[in-house]
């Protein structure tokens, strides 16, 4: 899978991912607002690549690597997931390296994806959960055209924020 934005390359994890997205996910400050996990290791990396893999065989769609055309390789993930792992609903989840925040790549990456969930792959729904605390992400959905519906308990953790893209409604946004 490969799509090109203005700035960006989302495109299929490769073996060579390996180290910036360990150093990505074992970053404290990147997973403050991510459910509580064990430091990822090599092994972990092979086995979230062969389930991406085997999610874009199967469905279409997987989390995605990130590329900034400017020189950046791997800076970040974006992608579809079924949520919690079991669906029904589709999640949209994106997530990036502290030297690639601020450059609006969520937002960027996050329409590049819905636009590829509504057209490519034809869903219907896709959804975003987001915890209250992490403003920037709360941004990248509102600024992706997402709609906020409300607080839910994910992942085992309780109001967290439910955005909402449907293929009914959702246009991707003007740049700028």
């Amino acid at each position: 899978m490969r799509l090109e934005t203005t700035r960006l390359i989302i495109r299929s994890f490769e073996s060579r991912d390996a180290q910036p997205w360990l150093a990505m996910v074992n970053d404290p400050e990147v997973t403050r607002y991510l459910p509580p996990s064990p430091e990822a290791t090599m092994e972990t990396f092979s086995a979230s690549l062969e389930r991406r893999r085997q999610s874009e065989r199967q469905r279409g769609y997987a989390v995605w690597a990130i590329d900034a055309k400017d020189g950046g390789a791997c800076v970040g993930q974006c992608g579809l997931i079924p949520a919690e792992g079991k669906g029904p609903e589709i999640e949209i989840v994106w997530h990036f390296n502290k030297a690639a925040w601020n450059k609006g790549y969520g937002t960027e990456a996050a329409i590049a994806v819905l636009d590829q969930a509504f057209e490519e792959l034809g869903l219907d729904r896709v959804v975003a959960f987001v915890m209250p605390a992490n403003i920037g992400s709360c941004r990248v959905a509102e600024k992706a055209g997402m709609r906020f519906t409300g607080t839910t308990t994910v992942y085992g953790l309780e109001n967290i924020r439910k955005y909402v893209a449907e293929r009914d409604w959702w246009s991707a946004p003007s740049p700028g």
